[in-house]
């Protein structure tokens, strides 16, 4: 059994502008558990999905893709389909992917 206390959480920075991750675990299939912080106006880049992804918003308002999600709201997505993410507001969302999430280039 693994536990992370609330009391204990550390935030990590990552390479994209007001947005910082606190990883709960890597998955062996290349996936992650965390939560991730997003300042509001904050974007990560579309990305596609190697296995599925379930996103849960603890806080705030986000744009993934086409679904306007505000606290409380869950999302499912399928192995390859690929969005990208915006925070609206600041907000907290839980996030596990079941695989990598490569960049999606722009043409």
């Amino acid at each position: 059994m693994e536990h992370h206390r609330a009391a204990d959480r550390q935030w990590t920075a990552t390479p994209f502008e007001a947005i910082e991750r606190n990883l709960f675990r890597n998955h062996a299939n290349g996936g992650r558990s965390s939560l991730v912080r997003l300042a509001a106006g904050a974007r990560f880049p579309r990305h596609r999905h190697r296995g599925s992804e379930e996103v849960l918003v603890l806080s705030g308002e986000v744009l993934i893709g086409e679904a306007r999600m505000q606290t409380g709201d869950y999302l499912f997505t399928e192995a390859g389909e690929e969005h990208g993410v915006e925070a609206l507001s600041d907000a907290v969302i839980f996030v596990s992917s079941q695989g990598p999430t490569p960049l999606v280039e722009d043409d």
